[in-house]
């Protein structure tokens, strides 16, 4: 998207961003024990009593519900009358309270080792030999109700990460990893991305991925067709989808034909639309993108966030919720994108970029959905403006926006991420049987969408995360980035919101 085309457009060279995306590999033999560990006190059983329940499967809310969960799979939904609570069950009083399936955001950068060199050098050498604070880095997912993401530039330490997440050594959101790859001495650097410019070097590379444990192939803008090719066979041979850009060398129809699985950003669509907004284009690549059953996440808050930057980056950095997100590493990730990236656009590229937003990405997403395209929320969690968890819930209001119910923008975060997945029939609705993880609300979500953020607590592979515990573990999480309330901008003090 214009993230790499903004680094053409505004001059950083190639060695520069090879300067600031080197890679740093640090020892983590002195990892501190986790501030959070997945345990349920030894419960197996836990039931939500009295809950008005919206099963997600049509747009609907039933009242005075029970549901009873073994583990982390729902044993039992009805209503509470009928329903006899199993005697030792963890009890959780919903009354008056909405509960759903828990969130998914599937387009996120986690944080890693590997983006340690944006730390200016004095950091650089502080950072060498610590682990990475990744409790505090994936908590706000949790906080925000998004038990499940999908990481489009996974990196080595994210495969062990997730090992530690599944073996409940640390807590955090399912991760579905996507390994980038992309032509050589263009876009991110190694080992945020791999390098392939032959067919030969693009297979050798999905196989490596595939060997390691990645879920997915991330293709990037710059690809010439003889790698995207073998990106494809190869991946499909291993039966990994391939995601992500449309790369500039080819076309939206060349990537569809071709069988690439989604497309990471309406954004991508403008750039091959080239400044084009007939409303019969429009209807032409949501069309074809149907015909080829392609999934589209839109990415609408990302575009905003960069039209942000460009009109007000002191803002941006002041957004209350980045009081979780004052971390080093993550303050020079921003500062970095927005400094090297957009800051410097000029006045007719803050145009496109904007006029792109209105006139294409918006339309487009409407008209995709109403034409019955497949849409997933997806944030692009980590880029600037974009504090992870948080940004899921802008994205909602963005597709409400344009016209979506907030039943059908919340449907892309629920159910929708498990059809992407091939997993509809185990999880992404509240049906017995399905998969537990669970978010209770203190208001309606069907009728105004800013109501999946008032989160009551959150039920994670069978481990209740309730609204006092979420509010002390953010605490805690601002204070170890050494941020107090009175350090911040005044609109921060003022605002600073802890998730309900």
């Amino acid at each position: 998207m214009l993230k790499m085309e903004a680094a053409k457009k505004t001059g950083i060279s190639r060695s520069a961003l090879l300067l600031f995306f080197g890679f740093l590999w640090t020892s983590c033999t002195s990892a501190p024990a986790p501030r959070h560990q997945n345990s349920s006190s030894g419960i197996s059983l836990t039931a939500f009593l009295h809950a008005i329940v919206i099963p997600m499967d049509v747009e609907r809310a039933l009242y005075d519900y029970t549901v009873v969960m073994k583990n982390d799979k729902i044993v039992e939904v009805g209503p509470a009358s009928a329903v006899k609570v199993p005697p030792g069950a963890f009890r959780i009083d919903a009354t008056g309270r909405y509960l759903i399936p828990a969130l998914s955001d599937m387009h996120v950068h986690l944080l890693s080792e590997a983006w340690n060199m944006k730390l200016p050098p004095a950091a650089q050498a502080e950072a060498a030999g610590r682990a990475m604070p990744h409790d505090d880095f994936l908590f706000p997912f949790i906080a925000n109700g998004v038990t499940m993401v999908q990481g489009l530039s996974a990196t080595p330490p994210e495969l062990s990460l997730r090992k530690k997440i599944e073996q409940g050594e640390a807590l955090g959101p399912r991760l579905i990893l996507a390994r980038m790859i992309d032509a050589k001495g263009k876009g991110w650097p190694e080992p945020l991305s791999v390098k392939a410019d032959t067919a030969d070097e693009a297979r050798q590379a999905v196989d490596k991925a595939h060997a390691e444990g990645y879920d997915k192939m991330k293709v990037y803008t710059f690809l010439a067709k003889e790698p995207y090719d073998a990106i494809i066979s190869t991946s499909h041979g291993h039966g990994m989808d391939v995601i992500g850009h449309i790369p500039e060398k080819l076309s939206v129809e060349y990537v569809l034909e071709a069988g690439q699985k989604m497309i990471a950003h309406t954004e991508e669509i403008a750039r091959h639309a080239h400044g084009d907004y007939r409303p019969e284009l429009i209807d032409y690549y949501a069309d074809i993108m149907i015909k080829h059953g392609v999934w589209l996440a839109p990415t609408l808050a990302t575009t905003r966030a960069i039209m942000r930057v460009h009109d007000d980056f002191e803002g941006v950095m002041g957004d209350p919720e980045n009081i979780y997100y004052q971390h080093p590493l993550q303050q020079a990730v921003w500062s970095f994108i927005a400094n090297n990236m957009y800051k410097p656009h000029p006045p007719a590229i803050r145009k496109r970029i904007r006029d792109d937003f209105e006139q294409l990405q918006q339309p487009l997403t409407k008209v995709f959905h109403d034409k019955g395209g497949k849409l997933l929320v997806g944030t692009d969690a980590g880029w600037p403006g974009l504090v992870p968890g948080f940004g899921l819930h802008k994205e909602l209001l963005e597709l409400v926006a344009v016209g979506l119910t907030p039943y059908e923008a919340i449907k892309a975060a629920t159910t929708e991420p498990f059809e992407y997945l091939g997993e509809a029939d185990r999880a992404g609705t509240i049906e017995v049987g399905k998969q537990a993880d669970l978010l209770l609300l203190d208001d309606n979500p069907l009728q105004d969408v800013r109501a999946a953020s008032k989160i009551s607590g959150v039920l994670l592979r069978g481990r209740w995360i309730g609204k006092e515990e979420i509010a002390r573990t953010m605490r805690e999480i601002a204070a170890s980035f050494k941020v107090s309330r009175e350090s911040l901008p005044q609109r921060q003090q003022e605002k600073a919101p802890l998730p309900r």
